[in-house]
Protein backbone atom coordinates (compact mmCIF):
# COMPACT_ATOMS: atom_id res chain seq x y z
CA UNK A 1 0.00 0.00 0.00
CA UNK A 2 1.31 3.47 -0.89
CA UNK A 3 2.08 6.47 1.29
CA UNK A 4 -0.69 9.00 1.87
CA UNK A 5 0.24 10.72 5.18
CA UNK A 6 3.37 11.62 7.14
CA UNK A 7 3.92 12.24 10.87
CA UNK A 8 6.92 13.83 12.55
CA UNK A 9 8.59 13.76 15.93
CA UNK A 10 9.38 17.23 17.37
CA UNK A 11 12.63 17.31 19.38
CA UNK A 12 15.68 16.20 17.42
CA UNK A 13 13.63 15.82 14.25
CA UNK A 14 11.92 19.14 13.52
CA UNK A 15 13.65 21.22 16.20
CA UNK A 16 17.09 21.27 17.75
CA UNK A 17 17.22 19.75 21.23
CA UNK A 18 17.40 22.69 23.64
CA UNK A 19 17.14 22.43 27.44
CA UNK A 20 17.18 26.07 28.63
CA UNK A 21 18.61 24.80 31.91
CA UNK A 22 20.17 28.11 32.96
CA UNK A 23 16.92 30.03 32.53
CA UNK A 24 14.98 27.47 34.54
CA UNK A 25 17.58 27.31 37.28
CA UNK A 26 17.43 31.09 37.50
CA UNK A 27 13.65 30.98 37.90
CA UNK A 28 13.98 28.36 40.65
CA UNK A 29 16.69 30.29 42.48
CA UNK A 30 14.82 33.59 42.26
CA UNK A 31 11.58 32.10 43.60
CA UNK A 32 13.35 30.46 46.53
CA UNK A 33 15.24 33.65 47.33
CA UNK A 34 12.00 35.67 47.31
CA UNK A 35 10.75 33.36 50.04
CA UNK A 36 13.90 33.49 52.16
CA UNK A 37 15.26 30.09 51.07
CA UNK A 38 18.30 30.91 48.97
CA UNK A 39 20.38 27.96 47.72
CA UNK A 40 23.71 27.67 46.00
CA UNK A 41 24.01 27.08 42.27
CA UNK A 42 25.43 23.61 42.98
CA UNK A 43 22.40 22.73 45.11
CA UNK A 44 20.01 23.96 42.42
CA UNK A 45 21.84 21.96 39.75
CA UNK A 46 21.73 18.81 41.88
CA UNK A 47 17.99 19.20 42.40
CA UNK A 48 17.51 19.76 38.68
CA UNK A 49 19.44 16.58 37.95
CA UNK A 50 17.30 14.67 40.42
CA UNK A 51 14.07 15.90 38.83
CA UNK A 52 15.31 14.94 35.37
CA UNK A 53 16.18 11.46 36.59
CA UNK A 54 12.62 11.05 37.87
CA UNK A 55 11.25 12.28 34.53
CA UNK A 56 13.46 9.87 32.59
CA UNK A 57 12.54 6.89 34.74
CA UNK A 58 8.81 7.48 34.38
CA UNK A 59 9.15 8.22 30.66
CA UNK A 60 11.03 4.98 30.06
CA UNK A 61 9.28 2.66 32.52
CA UNK A 62 5.70 3.96 32.42
CA UNK A 63 5.72 5.58 28.97
CA UNK A 64 4.23 8.85 30.07
CA UNK A 65 5.57 12.31 30.90
CA UNK A 66 5.09 13.98 34.26
CA UNK A 67 3.37 17.39 34.62
CA UNK A 68 5.26 20.46 35.75
CA UNK A 69 3.73 20.44 39.24
CA UNK A 70 5.29 17.01 39.86
CA UNK A 71 8.57 18.39 38.52
CA UNK A 72 8.40 21.34 40.95
CA UNK A 73 7.63 18.99 43.85
CA UNK A 74 10.69 16.90 42.97
CA UNK A 75 12.88 20.00 42.85
CA UNK A 76 11.66 21.32 46.19
CA UNK A 77 11.79 17.91 47.84
CA UNK A 78 15.42 17.42 46.85
CA UNK A 79 16.24 20.89 48.20
CA UNK A 80 14.18 20.33 51.37
CA UNK A 81 12.46 23.60 50.57
CA UNK A 82 8.85 24.71 50.72
CA UNK A 83 6.94 27.31 48.75
CA UNK A 84 3.34 28.51 49.05
CA UNK A 85 0.92 27.26 46.43
CA UNK A 86 0.92 30.50 44.42
CA UNK A 87 4.72 30.54 44.30
CA UNK A 88 4.86 26.93 43.12
CA UNK A 89 2.38 27.76 40.39
CA UNK A 90 4.41 30.78 39.32
CA UNK A 91 7.58 28.69 39.22
CA UNK A 92 5.86 25.99 37.18
CA UNK A 93 4.63 28.56 34.68
CA UNK A 94 8.09 30.12 34.37
CA UNK A 95 9.58 26.68 33.70
CA UNK A 96 6.97 25.84 31.07
CA UNK A 97 7.13 29.19 29.29
CA UNK A 98 10.93 29.41 29.04
CA UNK A 99 10.92 28.96 25.26
CA UNK A 100 8.63 31.94 24.74
CA UNK A 101 10.97 34.33 26.56
CA UNK A 102 14.21 35.31 24.87
CA UNK A 103 15.72 33.11 22.19
CA UNK A 104 13.41 30.28 21.17
CA UNK A 105 14.48 26.82 19.95
CA UNK A 106 15.51 26.65 16.32
CA UNK A 107 14.08 24.44 13.58
CA UNK A 108 16.61 22.01 12.16
CA UNK A 109 18.18 23.19 8.92
CA UNK A 110 15.86 22.65 5.98
CA UNK A 111 12.68 22.13 8.00
CA UNK A 112 11.08 25.49 7.23
CA UNK A 113 11.68 24.96 3.51
CA UNK A 114 10.75 21.28 3.19
CA UNK A 115 7.75 20.93 5.52
CA UNK A 116 5.54 23.40 3.57
CA UNK A 117 6.36 21.52 0.36
CA UNK A 118 5.46 18.19 1.94
CA UNK A 119 2.19 19.61 3.27
CA UNK A 120 1.11 20.24 -0.32
CA UNK A 121 1.47 16.52 -1.05
CA UNK A 122 0.57 14.77 2.24
CA UNK A 123 -1.54 15.49 5.31
CA UNK A 124 0.98 16.00 8.12
CA UNK A 125 0.80 15.10 11.80
CA UNK A 126 3.05 15.67 14.79
CA UNK A 127 3.62 13.12 17.57
CA UNK A 128 5.72 14.54 20.39
CA UNK A 129 6.75 13.54 23.89
CA UNK A 130 6.97 16.67 26.01
CA UNK A 131 9.44 17.40 28.78
CA UNK A 132 9.13 20.70 30.61
CA UNK A 133 7.55 22.46 27.65
CA UNK A 134 3.88 21.51 27.14
CA UNK A 135 2.09 21.21 23.84
CA UNK A 136 0.40 24.59 24.14
CA UNK A 137 3.82 26.29 24.24
CA UNK A 138 5.29 24.19 21.43
CA UNK A 139 2.34 25.15 19.23
CA UNK A 140 3.18 28.80 19.79
CA UNK A 141 6.84 28.15 18.96
CA UNK A 142 5.78 26.53 15.68
CA UNK A 143 3.34 29.35 14.95
CA UNK A 144 6.17 31.89 15.27
CA UNK A 145 8.24 29.89 12.81
CA UNK A 146 5.41 29.58 10.28
CA UNK A 147 5.12 25.80 10.69
CA UNK A 148 1.92 25.32 12.70
CA UNK A 149 -0.51 25.76 9.83
CA UNK A 150 1.08 22.92 7.85
CA UNK A 151 0.06 20.25 10.39
CA UNK A 152 -3.46 18.89 10.49
CA UNK A 153 -3.09 17.24 13.90
CA UNK A 154 -0.66 17.52 16.81
CA UNK A 155 -0.43 14.89 19.53
CA UNK A 156 1.51 15.82 22.67
CA UNK A 157 2.16 13.43 25.55
CA UNK A 158 1.18 15.97 28.21
CA UNK A 159 -2.27 16.24 26.63
CA UNK A 160 -2.74 12.60 25.62
CA UNK A 161 -1.56 11.09 28.90
CA UNK A 162 0.79 8.56 27.30
CA UNK A 163 4.14 8.80 25.54
CA UNK A 164 5.75 7.00 22.63
CA UNK A 165 6.08 4.12 21.89
CA UNK A 166 2.53 3.60 23.20
CA UNK A 167 0.28 2.69 20.23
CA UNK A 168 -2.34 5.26 21.27
CA UNK A 169 0.00 8.14 20.42
CA UNK A 170 0.25 6.95 16.83
CA UNK A 171 -3.23 5.54 16.31
CA UNK A 172 -5.03 8.61 17.64
CA UNK A 173 -3.01 10.80 15.30
CA UNK A 174 -3.73 8.60 12.29
CA UNK A 175 -7.42 8.49 13.15
CA UNK A 176 -7.62 12.27 12.90
CA UNK A 177 -5.66 12.22 9.64
CA UNK A 178 -8.11 9.63 8.34
CA UNK A 179 -5.53 7.09 7.19
CA UNK A 180 -4.58 3.55 8.14
CA UNK A 181 -1.13 2.82 9.60
CA UNK A 182 -0.05 1.08 6.40
CA UNK A 183 -0.65 4.32 4.49
CA UNK A 184 1.53 6.48 6.74
CA UNK A 185 5.19 7.03 7.59
CA UNK A 186 6.59 8.38 10.84
CA UNK A 187 9.83 10.39 10.90
CA UNK A 188 11.88 10.51 14.09
CA UNK A 189 15.36 10.34 15.59
CA UNK A 190 14.88 7.96 18.55
CA UNK A 191 14.71 4.24 17.71
CA UNK A 192 13.23 3.20 21.07
CA UNK A 193 10.26 5.58 20.86
CA UNK A 194 9.74 6.78 17.29
CA UNK A 195 10.69 3.69 15.33
CA UNK A 196 9.51 1.02 17.78
CA UNK A 197 6.17 2.77 18.26
CA UNK A 198 5.49 3.46 14.59
CA UNK A 199 6.60 0.02 13.46
CA UNK A 200 4.49 -1.56 16.19
CA UNK A 201 1.25 -0.18 14.74
CA UNK A 202 2.20 -0.95 11.15
CA UNK A 203 3.51 2.42 9.93
CA UNK A 204 6.52 2.91 7.72
CA UNK A 205 9.52 4.23 9.65
CA UNK A 206 12.00 6.91 8.64
CA UNK A 207 15.08 7.55 10.77
CA UNK A 208 16.55 11.09 10.86
CA UNK A 209 20.28 11.02 11.58
CA UNK A 210 20.99 14.72 11.23
CA UNK A 211 20.58 15.75 14.87
CA UNK A 212 21.61 12.85 17.10
CA UNK A 213 23.52 10.76 14.59
CA UNK A 214 22.20 7.63 16.28
CA UNK A 215 22.46 4.83 13.77
CA UNK A 216 21.49 2.02 16.17
CA UNK A 217 17.97 2.26 14.78
CA UNK A 218 18.93 1.32 11.24
CA UNK A 219 17.46 -2.22 11.49
CA UNK A 220 14.08 -0.69 12.41
CA UNK A 221 14.02 1.91 9.63
CA UNK A 222 12.44 1.60 6.21
CA UNK A 223 14.43 4.64 5.12
CA UNK A 224 17.15 6.92 6.53
CA UNK A 225 18.20 10.52 5.84
CA UNK A 226 20.68 13.06 7.22
CA UNK A 227 19.66 16.25 5.43
CA UNK A 228 16.13 17.54 4.84
CA UNK A 229 16.91 18.14 1.19
CA UNK A 230 16.81 14.34 0.83
CA UNK A 231 13.37 13.87 2.38
CA UNK A 232 10.92 14.62 -0.49
CA UNK A 233 12.54 12.12 -2.84
CA UNK A 234 12.82 9.57 -0.05
CA UNK A 235 9.10 9.81 0.70
CA UNK A 236 8.26 9.55 -2.98
CA UNK A 237 10.23 6.31 -3.11
CA UNK A 238 8.27 4.97 -0.13
CA UNK A 239 5.06 6.07 -1.82
CA UNK A 240 5.92 4.07 -4.93
CA UNK A 241 6.86 1.06 -2.81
Amino acid sequence: MGLTAVTFDFWGTLYQNTLYTSERLRALGDELERHGQAHSRAELEAAYGHAWSVWLQIWRDEQRTIPVDRWVDELLGDLRAELPVHAKQALGEAIEMAYLHGERPSPIAGVTDVVPRLAERYPLGLISDTGLTPGRVLREVMRRDGLLSHFEVMTFSDELGVAKPQPKAFLDTLRVLGVSPEEAAHIGDLPETDLVGARGVGMKTVLFLGASGRDDGLPLADAVFEDYVELPALLEALERA
